[in-house]
């Protein structure tokens, strides 16, 4: 199956000289050879016609890829090319492959640069490759055993050929580098190009008197060939249009955001072909910028549309979306990752955005997205504050860059959104460092080598393997002794891990009806693991967890509560310890979590699925994982003294205005980020409300607390607001001991804190 351009896009003069450069070698050559008598003896148009008409129909079935540059299609002439190489010598194919060109598109009245390359670049893969067979040993005329390297060589040399000079025509047209550009063509063509390049030798095979009666069973092939890839084109493309009628619908429920999606979009384009992405990269992250927020579908539009402050239902509702988003995609198999990069649009460099996932899992794709998303919601007016101009916006990027976005990516969006050349702006080293973190598209999937060694797999492999040896006379027997063997003895393995985990399962079965726990009834059935229950504290939106057994490590249960919010049902993830957990349930209910030291097999994941559903919910609420003193780190030297100090921060309603409310509370969770790192393990920080905390620390004198002020002060300083929002100022009262009683407002807070006796606690 062939590539085949066709320039709608603004062809630039680069493109322009390739397309003649291409079409001067390519009839250059032919008449060369002619003229040199190097074709041979052209048959007779008798002979050749039922080839050439097979070679016009199968140019005319074409289909057409949306997604490729300029909308090129796929042609399905080749395999009439190679069976006129193989049959009548180069000559005579390469001038059929160009004339079926001509005739096909003139009569579509296709332009003539899409006329000129089309043609030669067909006549020129199967000239070429027409010379390469002949040069190996390949017999015109007929095919016989002999000729399997030559035929072998033959279809390899026309798919390199068609694929190179296909790609340096995209390379040209659209800047993309030609390697990578090479690369996506052959591993996106090459099972239909292998299966094209078949149904050509068949042809062949059976263009003569004694093998005629193949031809009429290989039309039904070529016609399931070209059913199938019309019909998968004909199906993404239909999804694709779905997906985009419902972002436009959720665009058109909120007229603040009317068009979000689409502008984003466009701005994810603009910044792709600055950094120079590769093709199907720039196609994917295209198309998850415009499916980003469907998500937001479920969200009544009030919430969105809301000017005052949002109350916790509505906060849950707008923080839900991203992985509804994903939910939403996740479905369809070319978009499994995009689903993760519109899952993660709403997260921060520093791992403190909605789902608190660390920078290490977010791809720089959503990083992308989420850069583009800010970028339009800061220079879109919203109900709550005007719209800032494009300066502003830029200069929050690079502010915020290595804190909220990405730094590569945000530098990169600013330099484009200015005009400037991004390798200019950049540097040519951080522009490949940032080329080199994209993934590609895998379009040729192989099983893993695991799965190919497993017992099933692999018996049925060495049997299928000797049948096959045991009917072919040069094959020698000692060979088949030796496959036979193979495949008695994968069958015994196989049979023997059969009973193996049927011993497993009843195990487990067992253990779980005598009501052992989980992490004990799979440990029992050879898996080792530890086991949790989480439970989700609404008014905090975090989770905490329960050890079922043995408690796990405190870093994976702190990981495995943050890794839940991200969601709502079952999930599988790796910890950054090694750990994959595997955990069950809904979000509005407890949810088991079962850790294991490596990924699971596919027996071990259903026997984890098996006690996952058999396991009953623990009875009551799970107690809540609070913030305590450790008594072994409090301070016992009687000088030291207890002091409460008061930090009203009033930053929520300055940069919800200026940014929105969730903007709002991830500053403030800054400002308490902050605090902490200040207080030691025998002192407490307790938020009081959304813009006051109470820090209880022990100190020797009013001195020491001076300088615990300054801290405060300097750590809070430092709080990155969003533009047209006041830097935080932040009022501090503290006194020590009975002092604090004095202070009205450090008095309510003691009350608050459980009207300590400071005097009497600290002696």
């Amino acid at each position: 199956m062939s590539q085949t351009p066709t320039p709608a896009l603004p062809v630039s003069r680069s493109s322009r000289l390739y397309i003649l450069g291409v079409s001067a070698c390519f009839w250059g050559a032919i008449a060369l050879l002619v003229a040199g008598g190097g074709g041979g003896t052209m048959p007779a148009f008798s002979v050749l016609a039922p080839l050439i008409g097979l070679a016009i129909a199968a140019e005319a079935l074409m289909v057409r890829q949306s997604e490729k540059p300029g909308g090129d299609v796929l042609s399905f002439s080749a395999t009439a090319h190679i069976a006129i190489a193989i049959l009548f010598g180069p000559i005579p194919a390469a001038l059929v492959a160009a004339a079926a060109v001509i005739v096909v598109d003139g009569l579509r009245l296709q332009g003539r640069l899409s006329i000129a390359i089309n043609s030669a670049m067909f006549g020129l893969s199967i000239l070429v490759a027409g010379y390469a067979f002949e040069a190996v040993g390949g017999t015109q005329g007929s095919l016989t055993a002999s000729d399997v390297g030559p035929v072998v060589v033959l279809v390899a040399t026309r798919f390199m050929v068609n694929a190179l000079v296909y790609s340096g025509f995209v390379h040209f047209l659209t800047d993309a580098p030609f390697r990578r550009v090479v690369w996506d063509d052959v591993t996106d063509s090459f099972t239909p190009g292998l299966g094209e390049g078949c149904l050509g030798v068949l042809v062949a095979f059976g263009y003569t008197d004694s093998s005629w009666i193949v031809l009429p069973f290989l039309v039904p092939l070529l016609a399931a060939l070209y059913q199938s890839k019309s019909n998968f084109e004909r199906l993404q493309s239909e999804t694709a249009n779905v997906l985009e009628s419902l972002a436009q619908v959720v665009d058109e429920r909120d007229p603040s955001t009317a068009q979000h999606s689409e502008r984003v979009a466009l701005y994810v384009e603009r910044f792709v072909q600055a950094v120079g992405l590769g093709e199907r990269e720039s196609a994917r992250l295209i198309s998850t910028a415009r499916f980003h927020d469907l998500g937001k579908v479920v969200v009544d539009v009030a919430t969105l549309s809301k000017e005052g402050r949002l109350d916790d239902a509505e906060l849950r509702a707008i923080r839900r979306h991203p992985r509804l988003s994903a939910r939403l995609l996740a479905p369809f198999h070319f978009a499994t990752e995009m689903a993760l990069y519109a899952e993660l649009h709403h997260e921060r460099y520093d791992g403190r955005g909605y789902y608190r996932v660390p920078q290490r899992e977010i791809p720089v794709e959503a990083h992308v997205l989420i850069v583009a998303d800010s970028y339009d919601a800061m220079t879109s007016p919203r109900a709550y504050r005007p719209a800032l101009t494009e300066q502003e916006a830029v200069q929050e990027l690079r502010d915020k860059a290595g804190s909220q976005f990405h730094p590569l990516v945000a530098h990169a969006f600013a330099a484009m959104i200015e005009g400037e050349s991004v390798a200019a702006a950049m540097g040519e080293a951080q522009l490949v460092s940032l080329r080199v973190e994209f993934s590609r598209v895998n379009t040729l999937r192989m099983p893993s080598l695991p799965t190919l060694l497993a017992p099933g797999p692999m018996g049925v492999a060495l049997a299928a393997a000797t049948a096959v040896c045991w009917g072919i006379e040069p094959v020698p027997r000692p060979v088949v002794g030796v496959l036979v063997l193979a495949t008695a003895a994968a069958s015994a393995w196989w049979l023997r891990w059969v009973l193996s985990m049927r011993r497993r399962r009843a195990r487990l079965a067992a253990l779980l009806d005598a009501g052992v726990g989980p992490a004990a009834a799979l440990t029992g059935a050879g898996v080792q693991c530890w086991a949790a229950w989480l439970e989700l504290d609404d008014s905090a939106a975090v989770y905490t967890a329960q050890p079922d057994g043995d408690a796990p490590p405190a870093d994976d249960l702190e990981e495995t509560c943050l890794r839940a919010l991200r969601h709502e049902e079952s999930f599988e993830a790796m910890l950054e310890s090694e750990t994959c957990l595997v955990a069950a349930g809904e979000s509005d209910g407890p949810r088991l979590v079962i850790g294991c030291p490596r990924r699971p097999s596919d027996f071990e994941r259903s026997l984890i699925a098996t006690a996952m559903v058999r396991t009953a919910q623990p009875q009551g609420a799970l107690d809540p994982v609070m913030r305590t003193v450790d008594a072994g780190d409090r301070r016992t030297d009687k000088a030291l003294r207890r002091a409460l100090v008061s930090v009203r921060l009033g930053a929520f309603e300055n940069v919800r205005l200026a940014g929105g409310q969730l903007l709002a509370e991830r500053v403030i969770a800054d400002a308490e980020q902050r605090l902490r790192t200040l207080i030691r393990a025998s002192d407490q920080l307790v938020k009081v409300d959304e813009d006051t905390f109470a820090l209880v620390v022990w100190v020797h004198d009013a001195e020491q607390l001076e300088v615990v002020r300054v801290r405060i002060l300097a750590a809070v300083a430092e709080v990155p607001v969003p533009r047209r929002a006041s830097q935080i100022v932040p009022e501090l009262a503290s006194a020590i001991g009975d002092a604090v009683y004095q202070e009205p407002r450090l008095r309510d807070l003691a009350g608050l804190l459980g009207d300590l006796d400071w005097e009497r606690e600290a002696s």
